[in-house]
């Protein structure tokens, strides 16, 4: 028995690819995503498409696959499902092996699975096995068969796993309220038990109570005699005990079932009630009485007899009356009036687990279509870094590229560049305050960005690396490695940089815009803000000399109320 804890620019400038959105000083909200600050030259966010995931669920009894289409928001869309009832477990439950022609037809299955996903353009195969493969003695011989005939890596899951990814599947299909429920899946291996309500399962329990396994073990005679059917009884109560002990005396107004048996059980009982047999489209419950009447009648007949029945799964007429048997068992030990069936199971479960798992790269995918952008900002998020300074550099710092332009002249991918570069100048403060610009040259190195070039990332790390302290030398370790090209790029980016993080030296996005007149022998830098920023001035003089020295031309700071002169006189 296992026992689950808690839950599981400037006003005037051009807008920006990748700019901030006009803050006029504000900080942006954490929880903003509508509007993304990451702008487009079109002025349109491109809605980046659905990806497109499958689950395989290798069961004792049956293979399941379903496929799915993923939005960047989380929702999925059913794109196929297929199944096979293969019986892997089948002719090996007494010795612990799964037999040589279970296994072929366990790969035969596989196969055709893995082609149906490739028409279906499925990106992510994720593929896990159950009760049989986990206790077969062989079960790694048929997981390496599936990585080297199929290239399919299959996962074999704990039983607690295999729990929990039912209950998530169920509490995405079933209302579930406050109170609790019962929810069951009997399958060829094993019965699976959660008592669990809206928020979270309070109790996982698995038992090797399986149907197949359970004919296999106790079901020996055609129609079964007394005997072996009081056997079996005695096993299920016996193996059911420890949950009893568990949940207590308790009674459950409805139980839950996911499995492939119970609903063959549904579907018989409509027959019986004289009801069309329903294709599972619509919700069918069975009641207590129903499913005891159905087993005692289900008990004295032959397998022949029983194949006749409205509603048999003929694949399943071995299997059912141990699936019964345990189901009945648990509805007398909890006092269940309704059996309600449930078509969402472990598959579904895996489905929504992979999202769960994802939500972040889904929501990034959908804030930031761009595959450039999202790695630059996925990288910054993990250090921790400060949004509102980094943006506010960013924005004054492609402001100053754009209206500069005719002195640097360097085209727009340089644009892009420098602002990653300010994006990500401050990571470095994740490892420590001193030598932070340092620290930020290694993390942008060797963060994973995704879509760059190699000479593209050297550069905007070294931009990040520079961005205060001394001029690079040629022996630094970091310069050595940019091309002549980016150097030459570098030399006309770092001081931009430099101005756009002095002009933000309190981090509290003072500046409102920076305009800069080109006046022949003098670049005049206007500093526009309602607040005080003095700090920002003093600070953006001490760097202008970088400017200077790398554009051969010098540089007046204009505060607030300063106006320039525009035929150069001071």
């Amino acid at each position: 028995m296992i026992n689950a804890g808690d839950p599981i620019e400037s006003d005037t400038n051009p807008p920006s690819d990748f700019a901030p959105d006009a803050s006029r000083g504000e900080p942006a909200l954490e929880a903003d995503f509508d509007e993304s600050f990451l702008q487009r030259r079109s002025g349109v966010i491109r809605r980046p498409p659905p990806t497109k995931f499958g689950a395989i669920d290798i069961g004792t009894n049956s293979i399941h696959m379903i496929m799915v289409e993923i939005t960047p928001e989380g929702d999925f869309r059913i794109l196929g499902r297929d199944k096979e009832m293969v019986q892997l477990g089948k002719g090996g439950f007494q010795k612990h092996l799964l037999t040589p022609p279970a296994m072929d037809a366990g790969i035969a299955a596989l196969t055709r699975f893995q082609k149906m996903a490739r028409l279906k353009g499925i990106a992510s195969l994720r593929a896990v096995a159950t009760s049989a493969v986990r206790e077969a003695h062989n079960g790694g011989d048929f997981v390496e068969r599936a990585r080297g005939e199929l290239g399919l890596d299959v996962h074999v899951l704990s039983v607690e796993d295999e729990a929990r990814l039912i209950y998530l599947a169920v509490r995405h299909a079933v209302k579930l309220g406050e109170e609790d429920d019962l929810i069951c899946d009997i399958g060829g291996g094993s019965v699976e038990v959660i008592v669990g309500n809206a928020r979270r399962p309070l109790v996982l329990f698995s038992s090797k109570l399986g149907g197949l396994r359970l004919a296999e073990l106790f079901l020996q005679t055609d129609p079964p005699p007394l005997g072996e059917i009081k056997s079996m009884r005695r096993q299920i109560q016996k193996s059911l005990s420890p949950l009893e002990q568990r949940v207590g005396r308790r009674r459950f107004g409805r139980c839950i079932c996911t499995s492939g048996s119970f609903e063959c059980i549904a579907r018989i009982c409509q027959g019986r009630r004289g009801m069309q047999v329903s294709d599972g489209q619509v919700q069918m419950r069975v009641s207590r009485a129903e499913l005891k009447a159905l087993l005692s009648d289900l008990s004295g007949t032959s397998r022949e007899q029983r194949l006749k029945i409205p509603g048999m799964d003929a694949k399943r007429v071995d299997t059912l009356i141990p699936a019964a048997t345990t189901l009945m068992t648990i509805g007398r030990m909890f006092e269940v009036q309704i059996f309600e069936f449930c078509d969402m199971a472990l598959r579904e479960g895996l489905i929504i687990d992979h999202i769960a798992q994802s939500r972040a790269h889904l929501l990034a995918r959908a804030t930031w279509p761009d595959p450039r952008i999202r790695s630059v900002i996925q990288l910054a998020e993990r250090c921790g870094y400060h949004r509102a300074h980094a943006e506010q550099v960013q924005r004054l710092a492609l402001s100053l590229f754009d209206q500069l332009n005719p002195l640097h002249g360097l085209d727009r991918r340089y644009r892009e560049l420098l602002g990653f570069a300010c994006l990500l100048h401050d990571v470095g403060y994740l490892i420590g305050h001193s030598g932070h610009h340092k620290h930020s040259y290694y993390l942008i190195r060797n963060g994973g960005l995704q879509g760059f070039g190699d000479m593209e990332i050297e550069l905007i790390a070294n931009l990040a690396r520079y961005h205060r302290k001394g001029k690079p030398r040629k022996s630094d370790y970091s310069y050595c490695h940019l091309d002549r090209q980016s150097r030459r790029a570098f030399k006309k980016l770092i001081p931009v940089l430099r101005l756009a993080n002095a002009l933000d030296r309190t981090h509290y996005s003072v500046v409102q815009s920076v305009v800069c007149r080109l006046l022949g022998d003098r670049v005049d830098l206007q500093v526009n803000s309602e607040r005080d920023c003095e700090l920002e001035v003093w600070t953006a003089r001490r760097e202008k000399e970088h400017f200077e020295r790398e554009y051969g031309i010098a540089m007046k700071i204009c505060p607030p109320g300063e106006e320039s002169v525009k035929n150069g006189a001071e």
